[in-house]
Order: C-alpha cells, then structure tokens, then sequence
C-alpha cells in the first residue's frame, strides 16, 4: 500500500514501520518525510529487494494482507528516483515520497488546549474568500457552528467516523476539545460543500452523527490506544483495527492527541482511478486518516487550507497521478487548491487559480473534484470524488450540478484518411442565464481546413500528404465574455485508398464532351477532380500531373487539389491542344491511370447577368455589383473562368442644348472558375451601371446595362465651443467640437482637417490653428491667440462631404501688465574693463494670473560719466530671469526696460550704476 499525505514529516530517529493490519489488494500510502527512512534488506534471505514499479507511484503485485517490515537501508535513486524511500508489504512493492512541512507548522511542539481553543478551523475569512468566488454564505456558517447536515439515522450507510484517538497513560483531552473537534469537522464539511457549490450541485460530508446544536453535530468517539500505537500510521491502523474500527463503509478521520512523531496528516487512499461506484476508495475496504494535533483546526485564511479537509479528500480517492494535473505523490501542480503544493514529486508549481482558493477544491475542476465535469473530460470519465457514495448527494444516484462555467467538450472522428473529411464537434456546457456567442476552429497544421469554421459542428480535411498526429482545437466564447478553448488529436490513417480522377477543361467535363471548346487565347481552367473511390469524397492535398501536348510537344502542368478534390492549372490555348491527368504518388493515394480531354479553340460569345444591391447610394459608399458571364455550348450553359468585366457609369447632361455622355470608370471585375464575380464599387455619380466585354481574339463585345444608381450628396454639420473669451495675448483657447455629415443618421467624418480663424474688425481673417478630426468626428484645437475679433471653427469640404462652419463669437485679447524687480549688479564697484553682471526678473499679470514673462526682448539704457547714452538688449528666460553682463570703462547708469514688445505694457526698472574705481 502506499500512504497518501497532506502535511506530515517523519524525523531522521522515526522507527521503521511495525505489521499492518488487513487492509485490502492496492491499498498505497505516501510518507511525506523531512529524511529517508531506515529501507534495505529481506530479513527472510538476506538478498535486497527487487521491487516492482508501476508508474511514479510504485505498485508492485496486490495484496490482500498488507504487512510493513523494518528493512536496513537500501539505494532508492534506481527503484523509486531521488528523495523517495522502498517500502516492501507481503511481497508488494511501495515507494514513499519525502517532502516538507507546511509552512509555520512545527510537527514536533504539541498544541496546547489554549491554544487549540483559538484555530478556527475553515473560519470566517475562508468563507468570504468563498463568496469572493461566487459562493453564497449564509448567516450561520460552518466558521461559528458545530451543525452539520443530519442524514438518516445520522448511523446506517456510508460515513465518516470522526474519532479523537489518545494513548494510553497519556493526557485525554476529550472533554476539552470535543467542541473544537466538532466544529473543525463541520468545516471540513463546509470545504466540501462550497466547492461543490462552484459547479452548480451539493454535497455534504455524511458524518456519524448524534443530536445536538441546531439539529445535528459530528459523533465524536473518544478512542483510547495501547501505548506505542502512534509511532507509525501503519501502528495506529492496527491498533484502531483491533478495536473493532475495520468497517468498509466507514472512513476514520482520526484527530490523534500526539506529536512529535513526525507526522502533520497522512491518510489511507487506493491507486485506482476507474470511474464508477465499484472504485476500491468508494467503500470497498476501511479507510482511515490521521493528524496529529500540531497541525488540528487550521483553514481560516483566504490562502490556508484545512489539513482535516485534505486528508479526507485522500480517503474519496484524489488525486490520481493520471489527473491532468496529477502528481505521483497523489496532489496537484495547479495552484491553488486545498490538494495542490510542491510536494517533492519534481512538478513545476503553476499558479493557475487566485490563491484566495487555497481553501477549496480542485482548481478549475478538472482533477478530482466536480459535480458537473466537463462532458467527455478525463474527470468525466474517471474517478470523481465527488461522486463518492460516503457524500450526502454523491453515489450511484449522484445529485448533478450544473455549469457555473463555461466548458466544453471536444470529439474529433479518427482516425481520419490523408485527404478526407472527418467530423469534428464540441459540446458546449453554457452556465444558466449565458448564451453562446462564438465557436471558432483550429487545427495544429496550417494545411487543415473546415467546413464551418464558426459552427458547434464540422468537417476538418488535412492534405493528402499528412502523416504525423495534430491537434484540432475549439475556442468558444459566451455571452458573458467567457471563453473556453478545448482541444484534441487528429490522427491519420496509413491504410492505402485508391483514387480516381475526372477531367474538365473550361467547364466542360470530359465524362460529356471528350473534345471542349475554349476562348482562343483565354485565361481557361483545365481541372483534375481527385476522389476516393471508395467513398466518392473529394481527396485534398493531391498533386496533379497534368501533361498538355500541342502537335508533337508536350509540357507538363502542376496543380494540388483543394477542400473540393478540384487541381486547376490556368492555360492559354492559341490552337487545339490535347491533355491528360493522373496524379503524383503519395503513401496513402497510389499513382491512378490517366484520364485524356482534348480542347477546339474559337472567338466567344458572351451573356452577362448581373444586379446591383443599392440603387439610391450615398456618396462614395459601396455598392455591390453581381453577376455571371457564360456561355453556350450545344445545349450546355457554362461559366466563363478568368474574364475582365469592366464596370462604369454612364450619365448624361444637356449642355447649351446639347446632350452630353460622361463615362466614369468604377474598375474592373473579374469572374471565378464558375463565371460567377462580386464588384464592389463607389460611385460618387449618378447614371447607368454598365457591364461590357471588349472585342478581343478571344471574345466578342457583350455590353449590359445593369439599371441607374441616384448618388446622394449628405449635408455636413458641425458643433463648437472654445474654453475661454477673454484672455491675454499669447494665451491659448481651446476649440472642440464634431463633425458629422447626415446619412440618414448622423455619421463621424474622421480625418477632416478643421481650421480656427480671427477676424478683426475691417480685417481679413486668419488662420491662428489648426487640426484634425478623430474616428469619432470629434476635435480638439488648441489656438494661440493674439489679435481680438470674431472666432469662426470651419471645414472646407471635399467631395461628397460638404463646408461646414461655426462662429464662436468674439475674443478679446488683453495687454499684460509687466513688472520689472529691481536689478542687482555683481561686483557694483570694480576696475575699469571688469566684467559685471545684471540680473532681475520680469513678470506679467493679467485678470487674476500673474506669471514669469517668458521670452520677452528687453531693451538696456546704457549712460556712461561724460559719454553718450546707447542702448543694448536682452532676454528674459523661460522663467522669466534675464542676466546682462558688462563690461564699463568708466562709471555708468544701466535702465533696464519692456518697451513696445506686443501685447505686454511698457515698464521700466530703477537704473542701476555701476562704479569704475
């Protein structure tokens, strides 16, 4: 057997393991330990042990009676791997997996009753975690109540046995922890049920149970062992067993009033993972669990999982090492979740769910716990714990949950033949109140393609040369944004199929007119039609070999055939030319025998059919033109592959009585293989749409007119408004607003430029800035005023959209008011020729602001003892600073000045002298 763990640690000085009770055949156990126990010889012929290994988990040959012996030290990296101890029962094989404590937890100090009165077990903050989630929490929760669900009798059926387990001569705290207890168990409970909540169903732990609380309360056992019964879980086992406590249709939580043991939980749990209720964990045998007291009452955390809840969980069978996220120490790698933790089995952790989910079960149930899997999924088809028989709305007549996520199930028809079409289909599970929005299909080689790619159901058809494995993958979407993307293999068959090949030249296949007719010199489709002659399916992905002969020479063509079976090559025929067609080998589709067609050449007549989708357009908006060229042949009607329709329309106007013909070109079309073409065009005039074919060598001229288009010309519209009316000048306004043209409904003009302009009294106007229209047709500008007058916002207009303009009243642009502070000259007494320097600051006000006056030209009054007065100048600085330096050969006078600079009013700052000495 191999022992399953949550959170326990065996020390270096643990004694080996003593004889086990009669557990039944696979019973396994996982030992999560700090060092490797004492593991080596046989003590019946003294040769080493052999054992073998089924999977990481290391299952030898079932048992019924499963005996645990004390062996000396053996080399475990090549039976078991590193980190791992071997384990030899009757003759069957187990490895036990060594791992760490949960953080914070020291297994060997003992909890002291005070202490354990104060762990809340699953309390308050994981149920607001849970309602984080979606989980409804009601006013009584498991964090404050010992109630649990009453079942019955609270006795008959398959039940959880909880059972407070002491040696003897040791201390029994029953009476004190009994409440703790119980309450603990009824949150252990409450993980279980919340979690089930997650997928839509219900399923309570059915305990033993007695009277009490509001209804009903876990029946704790008071439970006295032989001392020594707690050196080893296999020892406790037995010692419960020779109590009486061996019944299949109970499974043994055990809180053990121990530590120092170095076990935090361990538990009993059986290795099979089939579906259905006969699973061995699912009351087959007795069952049992422990934890010692260090590690009693712990789950009240938004990331703290409940060791009395994980261990249980083991005892229903999870986590199996075949789950997708599995490990081969029965947890998980995908955090978080109540089972899942780095537990030494050499799995990368992955951080897939918030850990606020620590204290619930499988993270995105898909592991081991969901009343409603994914149809089709591996926990679909496996054991699923919450299908357990010992969970009040588990068994054979489960209570199904319902969606409470988006999921999916994906079936693909394999394997499928190289070539072939073969049904691909997802099965969607749309949560209550949801609707699905959106399927879309992939497939992991470039070459797959489907029938409907958007559709719950389809065809997927790979090349004819496709030979490896791929995937096929739905992503599906529903109305609340959710998405779910699902995948599955493709395989292919290497059974070889014989194909058979058709031939058609022009339209025309060879099964009724061996000799076709082409346009002399044309653009003409020459098609090979590969089939399965089994199926009579079109065959994807094949090669042609296509040899055409004029006269004695020969070229050879290629083509590959499409989803359809069709290989087209284009050829232009002069004169009468011959073809024949096979295709090249492949290992599924040998070479088939050749098919001939042969081809006459002459000038074509042409019928053209065409409509147009919309006969009032608006200017430049699309319309649709469709249509088909053909022609006759005998009696057969046939499309004209490759032909250049242009498309014009053709208006009229009087001009001094006279009436005028304007052609304006809207492009060309050009038809598919079946003559059919879609144009689509945008006509900015009103007239005839016409359709003509020109006379060439190949064609004869054909001219359609397909009816008149009336171009409607939508009227333009703008809103506007500037931030501000009065402000100084060099101050900026900012212009916003929109610009829509009227197309039966106001439509955004985006990318108009938009210009804001000034006018002043008796002047012209001009342009101060301007900008462009986003996608919305909004706009802002910001401009830069300096002159008053009437503010106007306008769009010159294209065609099709046109002018359009606003006034936005007038502007009034003030004069600042400057200041100058007093200059300050550094040094103000030197020697003749010494460089001096003048600083000072110049601000501006106007209204309520008052600001540097930036970049703003000053004009030095320079007046020398007994010399002529000049003037220099300067600049104020971003910050409004100036700094002047000088130079005096004799004692002289500086004024520093604003003077006539625009839209600032003059100042002038006390002179300042500085003294040559």
């Amino acid at each position: 057997m191999v022992i399953e763990d949550a959170d326990h640690v065996w020390s270096s000085d643990s004694p080996g393991p003593t004889r086990a009770a009669r557990v039944g055949p696979q019973a396994t156990a996982l030992l999560r330990t700090r060092v490797p126990m004492p593991i080596g010889r046989d003590m019946s012929n003294g040769r080493r042990t052999v054992p073998a290994v089924l999977g990481a988990l290391g299952i030898g040959v079932a048992s019924v009676v499963a005996v645990t012996v004390a062996l000396p030290r053996l080399d475990l990296a090549p039976a078991c791997g590193p980190h791992a101890e071997l384990v030899v029962i009757d003759g069957v094989t187990a490895c036990t997996h060594l791992d760490i404590a949960p953080p914070g937890v020291d297994i060997d100090e003992p909890a002291s009753t005070a202490e354990l009165h104060g762990r809340d077990g699953v309390g308050a903050n994981a149920v607001a975690a849970a309602e984080d989630l979606g989980v409804p929490a009601p006013e009584t929760t498991a964090a404050t109540t010992p109630d649990v669900v009453c079942d019955g009798d609270g006795v008959s059926g398959y039940r959880t046995q909880a059972m407070y387990v002491v040696e003897a001569g040791a201390t029994n705290r029953y009476e004190q922890v009994k409440g703790d207890i119980q309450r603990w168990a009824a949150g252990v409970d409450d993980v279980f049920n919340r979690s089930a909540a997650l997928t839509g169903g219900v399923r309570h732990v059915r305990y033993v149970t007695e009277p009490g609380g509001g209804g009903c309360v876990v029946q704790l056992l008071n439970v006295t062992v032989p001392t020594g019964s707690m050196t080893s879980f296999n020892a406790t086992m037995d010692a419960v067993r020779a109590l009486g406590y061996d019944r299949p249709e109970r499974k043994y939580l055990m809180w053990t009033d121990t530590s120092g043991k170095g076990i935090c939980g361990i538990a009993l749990r059986y290795t099979s993972d089939a579906d259905g209720q006969g699973n061995p964990n699912n009351g087959l045998y007795p069952q049992y669990s422990r934890i010692d007291n260090p590690c009693w009452g712990f789950g009240d955390g938004a990331s703290q999982h409940s060791v009395e809840a994980h261990e249980l969980l083991h005892t229903m069978g999870g986590v199996s090492p075949a789950a997708p996220h599995g490990t081969s120490m029965s947890h998980c790698f995908d955090e978080s979740d109540t089972m899942c933790y780095a537990d030494g089995s050499g799995r990368a952790m992955q951080q897939v769910c918030d850990p606020s989910r620590e204290y619930l079960l499988d993270c995105n149930f898909d592991d081991y716990y969901s009343t409603y899997p994914d149809p089709g999924s591996w926990l679909d088809t496996h054991w699923n714990s919450a299908d357990s028989r010992f969970l009040i709305g588990g068994g054979a007549n489960g209570q199904p949950g319902t969606p409470t996520v988006l999921g999916a199930a994906l079936g693909v028809n394999n394997p499928a033949v190289p070539g072939l079409a073969t049904q691909a289909s997802v099965a969607p599970a749309v949560p209550e109140g949801r609707t699905l929005t959106s399927v879309s299909w992939r497939a992991g080689k470039a070459d797959c393609t489907f029938s409907d790619p958007t559709s719950i159901q389809t065809d997927v058809t790979c090349s004819a040369a496709s030979s490896t494995a791929t995937t096929v993958t739905a992503t599906l979407v529903d109305s609340s944004g959710a998405q779910k993307v699902v995948s599955s293999p493709l395989t292919f068959s290497t059974a070889p199929r014989t194909v058979g090949v058709r031939s058609m030249i022009a339209g025309q296949p060879a099964t009724t007119s061996p000799t076709a007719t082409a346009c002399t010199s044309a653009p003409t489709p020459v098609q090979a039609y590969f089939y399965d002659t089994a199926t009579s399916l079109p065959v994807k992905g094949l090669a042609a070999a296509i040899t055409k002969t004029v006269g004695t020479t020969s070229t050879a063509l290629t083509a590959t055939s499409d989803a359809s079976g069709n290989a087209t090559a284009t050829v232009t025929m002069p004169v009468a030319t011959a073809f024949s067609m096979t295709n090249k080998a492949l290992p599924v589709w040998p070479v088939t025998a050749p098919v001939a067609q042969n081809a006459t050449v002459a000038t074509c007549t042409v019928a053209l059919q065409a409509a147009v989708d919309v006969t009032s357009p608006w200017y430049g908006d699309p319309v649709t033109v469709t249509g088909r060229a053909t022609r006759q042949v005998g009696g057969l009607v046939i499309g004209v592959a490759g032909l250049s329709v242009p498309v014009s329309v053709v208006s009229t106007s009087v001009v001094n009585g006279s009436t005028v013909t304007k052609v304006t070109s809207l492009g060309t079309a050009r038809t598919n293989a079946d003559g059919t073409f879609t144009f689509v065009a945008k006509p900015t005039v009103s007239g005839v749409v016409r359709l003509e074919v020109t006379a060439s060598t190949s064609y004869d001229r054909t001219r359609l007119d397909v009816g008149t288009v009336t171009v409607r010309i939508p009227a333009s519209s703008m809103t506007a408004s500037v931030d501000q009316t009065a402000l100084a000048y060099g101050q900026t306004a900012a212009v916003t607003g929109q610009l829509l043209k009227d197309t039966g409904s106001p439509t955004p003009v985006p990318g108009a430029t938009i210009s804001v302009k000034v006018t002043a009294p008796g002047k012209a106007p001009v342009q101060v800035a301007s900008g462009r229209t986003g996608t919305d047709g909004r706009f802002t500008v910001p401009a830069v005023l300096t002159t008053s007058g009437e503010l106007t916002v306008s769009y010159a207009g294209t065609a099709g959209v046109p002018a359009a303009s606003r006034s936005l009243g007038t502007v009034a642009v003030g004069t600042w008011t400057t200041a100058l502070s007093a200059p300050v000259a550094t040094p103000g007494v030197g020697a003749a020729g010494t460089a001096r320097t003048i600083t000072g600051t110049v601000t501006r006000s106007y209204a309520d602001v008052t600001e540097p006056a930036r970049s703003i030209r000053l004009s030095v009054l320079v007046q020398p003892v007994g010399g002529t007065m000049t003037s220099i100048s300067t600049t104020t600085t971003s910050t409004g600073t100036y700094s002047l330096k000088v130079y005096p050969q004799v004692t002289t006078t500086y004024t520093v000045r604003v003077l006539r600079v625009a839209g600032h009013s003059d100042a002038t700052a006390a002179p300042v002298t500085l003294t040559v000495g």
